[in-house]
């Protein structure tokens, strides 16, 4: 299947996925209040940070062992990789046990949600291998399948406990839960049963592979998760679970152009790693060609959502919410460079020097997390709007200086004619 198709398939699935998740904001919005939504916002942020701490990156180390290994070797190196995710779930379960009580003070929500994050973490990683298989073996049909399937029940699951059951944001974190735990059960059968990659021996040297290949990761991808939750770490102590609450509104709308993002992830993996593998001028100039492409369709959505927005909150969004509207245009414009960032990634996960990712993580998460302390007092939630466009901007325009130097492609082959 070539790359437009597959991209078009990711991307429908994509807007159908958090289409539907968006034509349930009015829903929501109106059977839940602002404090649900701030509680909400901060369960799904502290998910999503745990989430790298647990995977430690080996996602990608899966999809590179596929296309540079020996395919007889996958099995055992897929099997193998799920060893340390596992170990890792365990310790931080228990260190959430041991601290349960300042944990549960600190945040006042019932500890349970917290105590399950790490193995919610887990299954939602085993859940994902399956997609990682179908992603690198091109079949986007199966892949999309299966992701519509699991957030069509997840959303059914939390209308029916939202609105018959009036349970509030609990009703909805469980809805997302239970979703996981049945899905990661049909992964399982799937993964064991039909394509025969969960096998009896664990290969220790391939364990010792996927983790160096995927620890330097985890500053990077911590990064990501760090501007993703200070900001509502900071709003939630200054400003209160109502105003994170209206907040988060804001980011989720600004923050739909990454829709595109998720597709172009998806598509591009098995098209340009197989074009790097040959790595003739042509051969990347065919990959620049599409980078170029995802540029201007990037453009395009960024305006059409920074256009549509007052329609947004004007028909779709309970009033209570409004205050949202002025987030979404940074955010906006930050996921448009998070976008940008992603050609770049693609080719350090590819050559393997996620070393890079390492150090300028480090960085980023010091650039957001020192913005946030600092803006955030003085300017309220649209302080943390400002860093988390700033702190996109800075990462991309660091990560594109470190690939070009390492490995330059020809991004103005688009404008010269060639015959080689």
């Amino acid at each position: 299947m070539n790359l437009y198709k597959s991209f078009s398939l990711y991307t429908v699935a994509s807007f159908i996925e958090r289409g539907l998740a968006f034509f349930l904001l009015p829903i929501f919005t109106f059977y839940l209040t602002t404090k649900d939504f701030g509680i909400l916002s901060l369960v799904t942020s502290i998910f999503s940070f745990s989430l790298p701490l647990v995977t430690l990156g080996i996602q990608g180390a899966i999809s590179v062992a596929y296309f540079n290994g020996d395919k007889r070797n996958y099995p055992s190196y897929f099997t193998s990789s799920i060893v340390t995710p596992f170990i890792i779930t365990i310790f931080l379960t228990l260190v959430i046990l041991i601290f349960k009580t300042p944990i549960e003070n600190y945040l006042e929500i019932p500890i349970l949600w917290v105590l399950t994050i790490p193995i919610f973490c887990f299954l939602s990683f085993f859940n994902s291998l399956l997609l990682i298989d179908y992603q690198i073996k091109n079949e986007p049909t199966k892949y999309i399948t299966y992701s519509l399937s699991n957030s069509c029940l997840n959303i059914l699951i939390s209308l029916l406990l939202v609105i018959l059951f009036k349970l509030g944001y609990q009703g909805r974190l469980t809805g997302q839960y239970f979703s996981i735990i049945i899905f990661s059960i049909v992964g399982f059968y799937i993964l064991y049963k039909k394509r025969e990659l969960l096998v009896k021996k664990i290969n220790w040297v391939n364990v010792k592979d996927s983790l160096s290949y995927g620890l330097p990761l985890v500053p990077h991808i911590l990064g990501a998760m760090v501007i993703n939750m200070s900001d509502r770490m900071f709003i939630d102590y200054f400003c209160g679970k109502e105003e994170l609450g209206i907040y988060n509104i804001g980011y989720v709308i600004g923050s739909a152009i990454s829709i595109l993002c998720a597709a172009f992830a998806n598509a591009i993996i098995p098209f340009s790693y197989e074009l790097f593998a040959i790595g003739t001028f042509e051969a990347k100039a065919k990959v620049v060609k599409v980078y170029w492409l995802f540029v201007l369709v990037m453009i395009v959505a960024g305006l059409s959502v920074w256009g549509l927005t007052p329609l947004i909150f004007k028909y779709f969004i309970d009033a209570k919410f409004l205050g949202g509207i002025k987030y979404v245009p940074w955010i906006v414009l930050g996921y448009f460079f998070q976008g940008m960032y992603l050609l770049f990634a693609n080719i350090i996960f590819y050559l393997k020097k996620t070393k890079i990712l390492f150090y300028l993580s480090f960085v980023n998460i010091i650039i957001n997390f020192s913005l946030n302390y600092f803006l955030i007092p003085v300017l309220g939630p649209m302080g943390a709007a400002y860093a988390t466009c700033v702190s996109f901007f800075l990462f991309f325009i660091m990560i594109a200086f470190s690939c070009n130097r390492i490995y330059p492609l020809p991004w103005m082959s688009i404008l010269i004619k060639t015959n080689k």
